[in-house]
């Protein structure tokens, strides 16, 4: 029996560039495909603000992180102040998960955690999330928290697709043994999956992988050296030879083939540039399990790659960045 697809979750970093008609049409799809939580952050640009606009939380959970990806940003009253401005544009009370969106190594966890707990209290959240921690941080966070009977973290966001697995080794196992969820970002490599090696090469993309991109560095960085290139061609081989597209490919792999388990809560992010992209998405997804020949040929890519694949954008690039 194939297994059951994990739950679907909408990642709304981009909703701010819609238009109102685009919005109620991503409305309109997700709730055809009975797709009922939204993901957002305290830096996703005005996504937050969007959602309250547009009633949002009255319609979907909603779920959302402090201020990351800057040093020094994650100290208590920064933590406090995030969430009391990710509240006052999404116009609630309460969300269901609050993560900790990527480590902050100029703030020392316990302080971070503090303001976490005090959160909690308040009754401001249901679920404790971190995001882009690698295991060992994940395992001193969870052990601060259970010294001091404070909220465990039960839920972890991270980097996934078929071609970035390091976590399926280091990381899954910890989050089996302490009983927290995964929900994956990035199911097609951040678009990486659906492009075309020719163009990479010659940095001829706009948008993400552009190079003039406000994140395309990271990107470029993170998914172009040359042994993902030629994993990506192989890619393109591998779905013309199912006679599907590249999307459907990742998204068919991710759902039905990868270490994601339904029973264990754990959840797919998908995201769109456009609404018909949530449309096809999730009919990617109700197609089912891929063909065992053409699961089997997607798995063996990763041995070809596993060295130079990014582990997530804060551990392979803003990490990075910050400390040098």
């Amino acid at each position: 029996m194939a297994q059951k697809a994990p739950a679907l979750v909408f990642g709304t970093a981009g909703v701010a560039e819609f238009s109102d008609d685009q919005v109620q049409e991503i409305f309109g799809i997700l709730d055809k495909h009975n797709v009922k939580q939204l993901d957002t952050a305290r830096i996703y640009g005005s996504s937050e603000a969007v959602l309250g606009q547009y009633e949002a939380p009255k319609r979907y959970t909603i779920s959302t992180k402090s201020v990351g990806f800057s040093p020094g940003s994650m100290g208590k009253q920064g933590v406090l102040d995030s969430i009391t401005e990710s509240f006052k544009n999404l116009n609630v009370e309460q969300v269901d998960i609050f993560y900790l969106h990527s480590p902050d190594p100029n703030t020392p966890i316990e302080e971070t955690l503090s303001a976490i707990q005090e959160i909690y209290a308040a009754g401001k959240f249901k679920r404790f999330g971190l995001s882009n921690y690698r295991p060992d941080d994940v395992q001193k966070i969870y052990d601060i928290q259970a010294k001091a009977n404070s909220v465990l973290p039960s839920v972890f966001q991270g980097n996934y697709s078929a071609v970035s697995r390091h976590i399926e080794s280091d990381l899954f196992p910890l989050l089996h043994r302490l009983k927290m969820s995964f929900y994956a970002y990035s199911p097609i490599g951040g678009g990486f999956l659906v492009k075309d090696s020719k163009q990479l090469r010659e940095q001829a993309y706009e948008g993400r992988f552009g190079k003039n991109s406000r994140i395309g560095d990271m990107y470029i960085k993170m998914y172009t050296k040359p042994s993902m290139l030629e994993a990506l061609d192989q890619w393109a081989v591998i779905a013309k030879d199912a006679g599907i597209t590249k999307a459907s490919l990742a998204y068919r792999w991710i759902a039905y083939h990868s270490a994601l388990k339904a029973e264990n809560g754990d959840a797919i992010i998908i995201g769109a540039s456009r609404p018909s992209q949530v449309e096809e998405t999730c009919t990617y997804i109700e197609d089912g399990p891929l063909d065992s020949e053409i699961a089997r040929r997607v798995n063996a890519l990763w041995k070809q790659i596993e060295k130079d694949a990014p582990i997530d954008n804060w551990n392979s690039y803003a990490g990075i960045k910050a400390s040098s």
